[in-house]
């Protein structure tokens, strides 16, 4: 787990599939953390027998003990998850009680809905009758305008079923694709996506960065 940031507010930045690919987050937490937020950035694996549940579970757990340490609500923590981590981003708000943690917010990141997208601490696809979201955390929903992996159709989507289902949503589109969003690009020699130097990349993760930080700073302050 990569931690950037000596106080201020906390967010635990997940990633999508891939095993262990934090360095693909690793300019968007350095941009986060430049606002004055503390950037919990672990490593997890979709393809373990438990999907990775362990290992996001765990760094939820680090992140409250160390806002725990730093006198902080660890009930404020925002957690922010692209692709696929949107997804377990979603399951940790919708059984944030039956798990025992509060959230403060979620930030999600070209999260991927639908039949095909496995909830990785459930196992299961989120559900289609969402649990209400009354009196719950925020949810701030990003989408690239060129993304064709998961589409703004279904980003849009997925929002629109938060929202009617009484969650408190925004929703905010940036112009580049599925890996431009955070900062990164896909590598075909490689097979993964990668740290992207190109301008988009820079500018629609400085965006990202402003949405995250933002939610963070709202959500300590309300504690």
């Amino acid at each position: 787990m990569d931690v950037r940031g000596d106080d201020g507010p906390m967010v635990v930045l997940w990633h999508g599939r891939g095993a262990d690919a934090r360095g693909v987050l690793a300019r968007l937490s350095e941009l986060v953390a430049a606002h004055g937020v503390t950037v919990l950035t672990p490593d997890w694996d979709a393809d373990h027998p438990d999907g990775g549940r362990a290992d996001l579970l765990s760094s939820v757990r680090i992140a409250r003990e160390l806002a725990t340490e730093r006198g902080q609500d660890p009930d404020t923590i925002v957690v922010a998850g692209w692709s696929l981590g949107g997804v377990a981003a979603v399951s940790l708000a919708l059984n944030a009680r039956r798990l025992g943690v509060g959230v403060g917010g979620l930030v999600l990141i070209a999260p991927a809905d639908g039949p095909r997208a496995t909830d990785p601490l459930s196992g299961q696809p989120l559900p289609t009758s969402l649990p209400s979201g009354a009196g719950r955390c925020r949810i701030d929903v990003v989408y690239g305008e060129q993304d064709t992996i998961t589409p703004p159709d279904m980003v849009c989507g997925l929002e629109l079923r938060l929202r009617a289902a009484d969650w408190s949503t925004s929703l905010h589109a940036v112009p580049g694709d599925h890996g431009e969003v955070v900062g990164a690009t896909y590598d075909e020699r490689r097979d993964a996506f990668v740290p992207s130097p190109s301008a988009r990349a820079i500018e629609d993760a400085t965006t990202v960065a402003a949405i995250i930080a933002a939610a963070a700073t709202a959500s300590s302050s309300s504690s």
